[in-house]
């Protein structure tokens, strides 16, 4: 092969090889085609990023619904959640990350919570401890059930190891950094006995495809200016513990019906009380955990009682901690 020959075939080679290059992550994974979502950092900053274009891992991970329902494990691929906030700054223990779905779905994780820090569970759903997982913004999956639509939030570790349903956002648009929350519990009690926490709440709150939408109220403060309330309709908490378990977030019409007491304890022990007919599928009443789209302040959270359906200003009970059924019939 003559001089002029080597030279033709040499650049050939280099460009096929540029072209490999560009359609391949930094460890070797396909890129495809662009995944576009938009970055905010804790100033209020913003910049889209090409998820495909960043470097990927691979590992398994599965998740538990609230129902109970195991879904996966199976192998997933994409950028540790991590690297892309590295990317407008990174986060301290003082940030928190609020992921927002394409459909308005919303869930904030927690410093520790980014960095793996979540409950887990085995294949049969039963609870592990918490931590020891890495998130990931998954692209694919070998299950098009765990990556059906979009890039999704997702938990790896190994086909032992799932997480909670409720951290595995689908179709993630948003991506922000916003001041750390602080994580709470509820107290239910009635037929069945059960707790929720913060992420459990936002989950109901937010999720944009169930029977139970979030609500809103807008009412005017003591100075005159607007205020905005939003959270999740009492009745919906009430579902959960009525015993009409057989379906999801299920309300027992049969047992309101027949009457019984919804008491709202506030943290200092202050107790409202409602009847079932004032709660049964009313959305005027229901549990606020953000007003004018940030969490209560502590002197009022972590969630408050309104709504325009409440009986009278003293029924707007503020640091619940417990909600709690009585006078059940038999």
């Amino acid at each position: 092969m003559d001089r002029k020959h080597k030279i033709f075939f040499l650049a050939l080679t280099l460009i096929g090889c540029l072209l490999v290059a560009a359609s391949c992550g930094g460890n070797g994974e396909s890129a495809g085609e662009p995944v576009e979502i938009e970055l905010v950092d804790r100033d209020g900053n913003s910049q889209t990023v090409d998820l495909a274009s960043l470097d990927a891992v691979t590992g398994e991970g599965g998740f538990v619904k609230s129902t109970g329902t195991v879904v996966g494990p199976a192998e997933v691929t994409g950028p540790k959640l991590l690297d892309i906030l590295d990317l407008i700054g990174g986060i301290t223990a003082e940030d928190a990350v609020k992921i927002t779905a394409a459909d308005g779905y919303e869930m904030t994780l927690t410093y520790d919570q980014c960095n793996g820090d979540v409950m887990t569970y085995n294949p049969d759903g039963e609870p592990l401890q918490v931590g020891g997982l890495e998130a990931i913004v998954a692209l694919k999956s070998s299950s098009e059930e765990l990556v059906d639509k979009g890039p999704r939030i997702a938990f790896i570790k190994d086909k032992e190891t799932l997480s909670d349903g409720h951290f595995w956002i689908k179709d993630v648009a948003v991506i922000k950094v916003v001041p750390a929350v602080a994580e709470w519990e509820l107290i239910l009690s009635g037929i069945e006995e059960t707790t929720i926490d913060r992420s459990t709440f936002e989950s109901i709150a937010t999720c944009g495809r169930s029977t139970h939408p979030g609500q809103e109220y807008v009412t005017t403060a003591k100075d005159g200016s607007e205020v905005t309330y939003f959270g999740v309709p009492l009745w919906v908490l009430v579902s959960m513990i009525d015993g009409a378990d057989d379906e999801h977030y299920r309300f027992n019409r049969e047992l309101a019906q027949k009457g019984y007491t919804v008491q709202v304890i506030a943290a200092d022990g202050y107790t409202v009380e409602l009847s079932s007919e004032e709660v049964a599928y009313v959305d005027g009443v229901f549990l606020a955990y953000l007003k004018n789209d940030e969490p209560l302040d502590e002197n009022s959270g972590p969630v408050q009682l309104v709504g325009p359906a409440l009986p009278s200003k003293q029924h707007s009970v503020k640091q619940v901690a417990e909600i709690r059924l009585v006078n059940i019939p038999e």
